[in-house]
């Protein structure tokens, strides 16, 4: 048990700073013939020295030290860390800002990510979430526009102008394949859905996205008329 212990701990210590240790994905991949229990109490005894600095439930990172002390884990390293190649996307207001939709900054950093362990995770200012659909180069556009779409009427701020732009770019390269991908695991309001028709529809897109809605339905969507200015 002490041997175990021993190499738990000169293993954490030879991490540079900042890493980030996941204790059930390093156990799982590096001490999985350890007992469970002296794997876990080797952590918490890390934690509470000081080694490791704890993020969130099993989450925690190596501290760098400074001549003022420790100093912190940026968010955007958070969530880095969970976009590592090409395996998350950022939503919310990071999304927006990067899509130049507005100039307000979000209180919080949202992502989603394929890699994250359980459906939901925060840390620091970071809120991520499951990604259950596989993120490429087709699904992201489909994802970020559904996005868009759904939090239309939040986004605070929001530069029509550039909405538009973003849209009639989007509709460039509609995948309605992608679109049915997303849909097909992700959860997006029938009224998000009508909105992206209507935007299609408009520029002469060919799209069946009427399956997804009721004919008997009126949806309270913006009308893409008058985001154009027309009457």
């Amino acid at each position: 048990m002490e041997k175990n212990t021993r190499i738990i701990n000169e293993y954490i210590k030879s991490l540079s700073a900042y890493t980030i240790v996941e204790a059930g994905k390093l156990y799982q991949e590096k001490f999985s013939e350890v007992p469970a229990t002296t794997f876990y109490k080797a952590i918490e005894r890390l934690a509470k020295s000081g080694e490791l600095i704890h993020l969130a439930k099993g989450m925690y990172y190596r501290p760098k030290e400074s001549r003022f002390g420790q100093a912190p884990l940026s968010d955007e390293y958070i969530a880095d860390y969970f976009m590592e190649e090409g395996h998350g996307i950022y939503v919310g207001y990071k999304l927006y800002n990067d899509k130049g939709l507005t100039t307000q900054v979000g209180k919080s950093l949202d992502v989603l990510s394929e890699i994250v362990t359980g459906e939901k995770k925060s840390a620091q200012n970071v809120r991520v979430e499951k990604s259950n659909v596989p993120l490429t180069e087709k699904t992201i556009p489909a994802i970020e526009t559904l996005e868009i779409l759904q939090n239309y009427g939040k986004i605070e701020d929001i530069n029509k102008k550039r909405f538009i732009k973003y849209m009639e770019k989007y509709a460039e390269q509609y995948s309605e394949e992608a679109v049915d991908e997303v849909l097909a695991t992700r959860k997006y309001k029938k009224s998000t859905i009508a909105f992206l028709k209507a935007f299609l529809d408009y520029l002469n897109v060919e799209n069946n996205l009427e399956k997804y809605l009721s004919k008997l339905s009126v949806y309270n969507i913006p009308s893409v008329e008058e985001l154009y200015g027309l009457p």
